[in-house]
């Protein structure tokens, strides 16, 4: 019982770390697994790429405003590619400097 109740204190706590987007190109849905506080220009951090069910490292080249959301333009250091997100949520979450 003990252990029920502290899956259900720690679960809402370990999903509220993700910040969710997409690759506009694919349409992919993309999560920053990251802690938030490391996500801004020039760090490395930790995706979830839904599309092909797998975790990347990418460096952060860009970030700008796209809206309400936020946009990011990294290179995956996994693939070699550049790609886009586009990242649900205020700028506050993200730091360009």
């Amino acid at each position: 019982m003990k252990k029920l109740i502290l899956i259900t204190i720690l679960f809402p706590m370990t999903a509220a770390l993700a910040w969710d987007g997409i690759e506009p190109s694919s349409g992919t849905k993309i999560e920053i697994t990251s802690r938030l506080s490391k996500v801004k220009k020039g760090n490395t951090v930790e995706i979830f790429d839904h599309g092909k069910n797998e975790y990347h490292e990418i460096e952060i080249d860009r970030i700008s405003s796209h809206g309400r959301d936020v946009k990011f333009e990294v290179y995956d250091k996994d693939t070699g590619e550049e790609r886009v997100f586009i990242m649900e949520g205020a700028r506050k979450q993200a730091t360009a400097s």
